[in-house]
C-alpha cells in the first residue's frame, strides 16, 4: 500500500462519526504502527508535567493504557514543544531525547506530534520501535503522523462541543429565564420559532453573527434569515420534524449575513413543548414552537476545507511525481550511458518540484492556523524588508519600490507571506531578468500594496484561485501559493484586486487603516 492510500485512510478512520473516539484512535494507532513498519504507537494525555498513557498498541511494559511518568523522562518531552512531528532515527545519537528516557523506555526510533485542543497542548500521538532505523523518517512519514494529529485533535474539539452542547440543553430544562441567560452568554445564536413559523425570540448575540439586531427579526418569518430558496427548502423539512417530535443537528447551515453573505453555523433544533404539560406526558400535540441553538463554524469549515485541499493536492502531486522519479531511477539504473547526467537532472528538477509543493502547502496550514493578531501598524518596514529577502533570491530581477514614510494598516506578521508569495511568483514566472514594481500608497480609508511586473501576466485558472479561493484550479497544485495569499489577505479583513496591465501581471492588496501612528 503506497503512502497516499494509509493517509486517506487515516483520515476516513479518524474522521468516522459513527464510531467512538477511543475506537477510532485505536485503529489509527494499528494503521500507524503498519505504515512506519514499528512495533509500538500510543496516544497520550499530557498535564502537570506528566505524561499519561490513554491508548497504545504493541507489548511494550511501560507503553500501556493508564501507565504514566514525569514528562522529563519521556519522548514526547521535545514532541510538544515544536510545531512539526519530532522524527529520531536512532534515540541513542539524538540530543532530543533525555537519557532518562532512552534508560526507562529503551526505544530505539521514534516518531511523534504533538494534539493541539483550542490552541492547549492536549498530548501527543506517537510511534516507535525498539529498534533504531537504518534510514531517516521520510517526509511522506512525517505528514502522515501530523495529520493523524490534526485529526485527532478535531475529533477531540468536535466531542468537546457536543458534550457543551448536552449539558446546555439540560440546563433548559431547569428555568427558562436562567437557561436562556446561559445560553445566550455560550452560543452565537439562540432563538425560538411559534407554531406559526416566525420568530419570538432572538438572541442579541445575532447582531455579532448576521449584523442584524434580533429586533429586526422578531415577528419576521424564520426564512428571513436564509440565504436562497434551496436553504429554506431544507429549513421547512427541519422545522417541520421538529414540529413532529425530533431534535434536529446540522453542520455547516448557511445564514445570511447583512452583507449578503453567508455565515456557516451549526444548529441543534429541539420542540419547545408547553409548560402545562410534564415532560413524561408530552406529545408532538403538545409542541408549541422550536428552539435553536447555533454556532459559527466558518472558521472550523475553513479549516476542513484546507485540509481536503492539501491532501488532494499531496496526494494527486506526490504520486505522479513520485512516478516520475521512479521511472527516472530505473532507465539511469538501466543506461549507465552518457544520458544519465540528462536523467540525474530531471531526477533533481522534479524532487524540486515537491519540495517546494510541499513547503507552500506547509505554509498555508500554518498561515490558517494562526491566531489573529490583527494590529494597526505601519506595513511599510514588512514591504521593504520582504522586497531585500526576494532581490537577494532573484539577483536578476530588477525590483523598484515605492512608498510613502508610514502607511498604517491593520495588519498581522503573516502578511509578510503574502506579500512574498505575490513577489516570488512574479520573478519566478516573469521571464528570465524580470521587471517588477512595489508601491504602497494611501487610497481612502485603506492602504494598498501593488506589486506590478512585466511578464505573462496570471492565467485565468490561478486567477480565480487568487480571487476567490476556489478549490478546482487546484487540481495540480499550480496555485497552491496563491491560495495561501487569497486566505491571508481573507483573514485580515483585506481585498484582492487583479488590474489591467498593459504587460504583465498587476495585483493589489487593500487594507483597512486608521490614520497616523501613535505617539507611543
Amino acid at each position: 500500500m503506497q503512502s497516499v492510500e494509509y493517509r486517506e485512510q487515516i483520515y476516513d478512520i479518524l474522521s468516522d462519526p459513527t464510531k467512538s473516539i477511543a475506537t477510532r484512535i485505536d485503529d489509527a494507532l494499528d494503521v500507524g504502527v503498519d505504515y512506519l513498519d514499528v512495533s509500538i504507537g500510543f496516544f497520550t494525555r499530557i498535564e502537570d508535567d506528566v505524561q499519561k498513557i490513554v491508548q497504545s498498541t504493541g507489548n511494550h511494559t511501560l507503553i500501556q493504557p493508564g501507565e504514566t511518568c514525569p514528562l522529563d523522562d519521556a519522548y514526547c518531552r521535545r514532541t510538544i514543544e515544536i510545531e512539526s512531528p519530532l522524527a529520531i532515527q536512532d534515540a541513542d545519537a539524538s540530543s532530543a531525547v533525555a537519557d532518562s528516557a532512552v534508560e526507562t523506555f529503551g526505544l530505539g526510533a521514534y516518531i511523534g506530534a504533538r494534539i493541539l485542543v483550542k490552541n492547549e497542548v492536549y498530548g501527543t500521538i506517537c510511534f516507535a520501535d525498539t529498534e533504531s532505523r537504518e534510514t531517516d523518517f521520510t517526509a511522506a512519514e512525517s505528514y502522515f503522523v501530523e495529520l493523524a494529529a490534526r485529526l485527532v485533535a478535531q475529533a477531540l474539539e468536535q466531542q468537546s462541543y457536543e458534550r457543551e452542547l448536552a449539558e446546555r440543553e439540560t440546563e433548559i430544562n431547569t428555568k427558562e429565564e436562567v437557561s436562556r441567560a446561559l445560553i445566550d452568554a455560550s452560543f452565537d445564536l439562540v432563538f425560538q420559532i411559534g407554531s406559526e413559523g416566525q420568530f419570538t425570540y432572538v438572541s442579541p448575540a445575532v447582531e455579532d453573527l448576521l449584523g442584524y439586531s434580533a429586533d429586526d427579526y422578531l415577528g419576521q418569518p424564520f426564512t428571513s434569515m436564509l440565504p436562497d430558496q434551496s436553504t429554506i427548502a431544507v429549513a421547512e423539512e427541519i422545522y417541520e420534524s421538529v414540529m413532529a417530535g425530533e431534535t434536529v443537528v446540522r453542520e455547516y447551515f448557511p445564514l445570511e449575513h447583512r452583507t449578503k453573505e453567508q455565515v456557516l453555523v451549526d444548529i441543534r433544533v429541539t420542540p419547545l413543548y408547553s409548560g402545562e404539560v410534564s415532560p413524561e406526558d408530552r406529545t408532538p400535540a403538545d409542541i408549541v414552537g422550536v428552539q435553536g441553538m447555533a454556532r459559527d463554524a466558518s472558521g472550523r469549515h475553513h479549516r476542513y476545507r484546507l485540509i481536503r485541499v492539501l491532501n488532494r493536492v499531496l496526494r494527486h502531486n506526490l504520486r505522479n511525481d513520485t512516478n516520475v522519479i521512479s521511472g527516472y531511477a530505473e532507465m539511469l539504473r538501466d543506461r549507465l550511458e552518457d544520458e544519465d547526467a540528462a536523467y540525474a537532472r530531471k531526477i533533481i528538477e522534479t524532487t524540486e518540484r515537491l519540495i517546494t509543493l510541499s513547503e507552500t502547502a506547509q505554509k498555508l496550514e500554518s498561515n490558517l492556523e494562526a491566531p489573529p493578531e490583527i494590529e494597526i501598524v505601519d506595513i511599510v518596514p514588512l514591504v521593504v524588508q520582504t522586497v531585500n529577502q526576494i532581490d537577494e533570491q532573484y539577483p536578476g530581477a530588477s525590483i523598484s519600490v515605492h512608498t510613502p514614510d508610514v502607511a498604517m494598516a491593520k495588519s498581522a506578521p503573516r502578511l509578510e507571506a503574502a506579500v512574498w508569495e505575490l513577489l516570488d511568483n512574479a520573478a519566478n514566472h516573469a521571464g528570465a531578468a524580470p521587471s517588477i514594481t512595489v508601491t504602497v500608497r494611501i487610497a481612502d480609508e485603506q492602504a494598498v500594496i501593488q506589486i506590478k511586473d512585466d511578464g505573462p501576466g496570471i492565467p485565468a485558472d490561478e486567477k480565480a484561485v487568487l480571487l476567490s479561493g476556489q478549490e478546482t484550479p487546484l487540481e495540480h497544485g499550480s496555485g497552491l501559493g496563491l491560495l495561501l495569499v487569497h486566505w491571508i489577505v481573507e483573514s485580515l479583513g483585506g481585498e484582492l484586486t487583479v488590474r489591467d496591465s498593459e504587460a504583465g501581471a498587476c495585483v493589489e492588496i487593500a487594507l483597512g487603516r486608521t490614520g497616523e501612528p501613535s505617539s507611543e
